[in-house]
């Protein structure tokens, strides 16, 4: 991958704040000199404007914090954690940078508007209706259809964690995407990291890693409907494990299989 091509890769990264003030500076002056950017800059960002303020309680399903735990770490939620099994090696090792465009990640830290508008007031009452409503009603043009598909808040994987999380699945003209947010996480040491995952029955897709900072983090993630049932987020040993290994820290049941 080209320069060029890294540095769009950015876009999403820098249009939520993501990025330090180095790479910020350096990303304007690639926005001032790049078409491409400039053209999907107005759609993502009328999509981040419309993320929702909150999204409506859910009961955790009875039984799915343990069901989770075997699925996504691949063992018994009550095993010893001596038995779980070894993760399968990168055939390409995967490099955390921020710089690296690979992923469509990476957003150490959300910008302060999009967290008021996906922390405020502790996730007050906002329906997938009454979101689509507000993109009918926004500046979005007919020929560039946004749609909300799902927010589902993310809760926490164990009782003494106070972490809080949003998924927000939303599709355009150029598929779906899956936005995760994420506050209160734990404090990072060394090489770790946060890693994202799609799960459907036994397998666990990644859908990439991301840091933190202050506690607050977020992912940006194209991908295909594949009849996912879970949205899962484990803090890993570091970033570049393709199955989880680490203990997971926010969860949530997820459907994906009738969109389109």
């Amino acid at each position: 991958m080209d320069g060029q091509n890294r540095d769009c890769e950015l876009l999403e990264i820098y249009l939520l704040d993501g990025l330090n003030a180095k790479d910020k500076a350096e990303f304007e002056v690639h926005l001032s000199r790049c078409e491409a950017c400039q053209a999907n800059q107005s759609e993502l960002q009328q999509v981040i404007d419309l993320l929702p303020l909150a999204v409506e309680e859910q009961p955790v399903p009875a039984g799915m914090k343990k069901r989770v735990l075997s699925n996504v770490l691949g063992q018994e939620a009550n095993a010893d954690t001596t038995g779980a099994k070894q993760s399968t090696s990168l055939a390409t090792e995967r490099r955390l940078n921020r710089k690296n465009g690979q992923s469509r990640w990476l957003i150490p830290g959300l910008s302060a508007a999009v967290a008021l508008l996906v922390f405020f007031a502790g996730y007050q009452q906002v329906t997938i209706h009454d979101l689509n409503q507000q993109l009918a009603g926004s500046d979005i043009k007919p020929g560039e259809p946004v749609k909300v598909e799902q927010a589902v808040k993310l809760s926490p994987a164990a009782e003494d964690f106070v972490s809080e999380g949003l998924a927000t699945i939303v599709i355009d003209q150029k598929g779906t995407h899956l936005l995760v947010q994420a506050e209160q996480l734990p404090q990072l040491k060394g090489t770790e990291a946060f890693q994202v995952w799609l799960i459907k029955g036994e397998t666990k897709v990644s859908a990439g890693t991301f840091l933190a900072e202050q506690g607050n983090g977020a992912l940006y993630y194209s991908f295909e409907p594949n009849d996912y049932d879970t949205i899962a987020i484990t803090l890993e040993p570091d970033a570049l494990g393709d199955q989880p290994r680490g203990k997971m820290v926010l969860a949530a049941p997820i459907r994906t299989g009738d969109i389109g």
